[in-house]
């Protein structure tokens, strides 16, 4: 199955720097106790946000702080080892739309820690696998293509620059129950190659006397959301270890993926840096228990309302997965995604509080966003002329 391209896009790698590349060496993360290797993982666990939990700010920025040299190795060295891979004027034919990175916002661990319950720096250093990220949007996601790309991981695996700790090999959920043969359709890198991406690292740690396996859920892992993805948690060994997140995916779900994870914060009462008053008013009626509050049957009109949006954001990631991938072009095309086909909420609710289902169309949050967007850019453009 193949992806289209975000059309235009080349590498972006926020806070990546390449003329610090002769420099991130000399300085390194310091932490009270070493990392316990055997169990830095993914840690599958509730995600419910609970501002109890959350530690303050000022440590969430403080943790940023001793990342931030550690990102820039691992910024640097995927560019050097991948970078070439991104499509182009030059070379329009190339696999990935993108490269983009990013170092977890001060916001973002400050959250987690309150959904997760970690509340001391080892742990959250320890089990907050994402704190450095980086994604593979890919314009062209054959599975040939995509196994071509991750070849690349094999001689630096095999030489010991990377170890490969995790792999997670997310499915949408409507492939459950399915034979193999279907279930792996959507699958970005074939099943086959990433057993031989663990098998070499096994045998490389066996040889170095290491018990440590690789951690895999390959086929078994599936997403209510029919999400489609693969995650690998990777380390660049060294005095200071460093673990990033690499999330594999195609342009045309990263698309989708980016509006839903606003929506994702908007239902859970987490904060997104995309936000905006128009989202709050919109997603209001879906987390807001008192929204209904003088109907008698509050409850069901919420819960109804909830899963009816559930199983479109569910539908609209199965409908980008199924698109064909587009030739490379310097001029970005308007993403067009799945309508919103039902109503959410009962007709005589809606217009008694002033509702439209239309508002939860994906195409509708899609172009909240790209205004939002606009107008930074038009306030900057205003300031040069003035």
């Amino acid at each position: 199955m193949n992806i289209p391209a975000i059309m235009g896009l080349r590498i972006t790698s926020p806070g990546f720097d390449s003329s610090s590349k002769n420099q991130i060496n000399r300085f390194g993360l310091r932490m009270a106790s070493p990392l316990a290797f055997d169990t830095v993982s993914f840690k599958g666990t509730p995600k419910v946000a609970d501002k109890a939990w959350e530690i303050n700010k000022t440590l969430a920025r403080n943790i940023r702080q001793r990342l931030n040299s550690s990102s820039k190795r691992v910024f640097s060295f995927i560019d050097d080892n991948f970078g070439d891979l991104v499509a182009t004027e030059k070379y329009p034919k190339n696999p990935l739309a993108k490269i983009s990175s990013r170092l977890k916002s001060t916001q973002s661990i400050t959250e987690k820690t309150g959904s997760r319950k970690w509340t001391t720096v080892d742990e959250i250093m320890e089990h907050m696998t994402d704190l450095i990220g980086v994604k593979f949007v890919f314009r062209d996601a054959n599975k040939s293509k995509v196994d071509g790309v991750l070849d690349r991981f094999i001689p630096l695996i095999k030489s010991g620059k990377l170890e490969l700790l995790e792999i997670e090999n997310k499915r949408p959920m409507v492939v459950k129950g399915l034979p193999e043969y279907k279930a792996c359709e959507y699958d970005y890198p074939s099943i086959d190659f990433l057993k031989k991406m663990i098998e070499i690292q096994n045998d490389s740690w066996k040889k170095g006397g290491c018990k440590q396996r690789v951690r895999k859920h390959l086929d078994d892992d599936f997403t209510e959301a029919n999400y489609c993805a693969t995650h690998f948690l990777f380390r660049l060994p060294g005095k200071t270890p460093v673990t990033f997140e690499l999330q594999v995916l195609g342009s045309n779900v990263n698309e989708a993926k980016h509006i839903d994870d606003i929506v994702y914060k908007e239902l859970n009462g987490k904060t997104s840096a995309d936000s905006n008053p128009e989202f709050q008013r919109i997603f209001e009626p879906l987390r807001n228990k008192k929204f209904f509050a003088n109907e008698p049957n509050a409850e069901e009109i919420i819960k109804t309302a909830r899963e009816k949006f559930d199983k479109y954001r569910g539908e609209v990631f199965m409908f980008q997965r199924r698109k064909e991938p587009l030739p490379y072009s310097k001029k970005k095309t308007a993403e067009l995604f799945l309508p919103l086909p039902y109503k959410l909420f009962p007709s005589d609710i809606e217009i008694k509080y002033k509702l439209s289902s239309k508002d939860y169309d994906f195409n509708h949050l899609n172009e909240i966003l790209q205004h939002s967007h606009k107008k930074p850019e038009k306030a900057a453009k205003t300031a040069k002329k003035i």
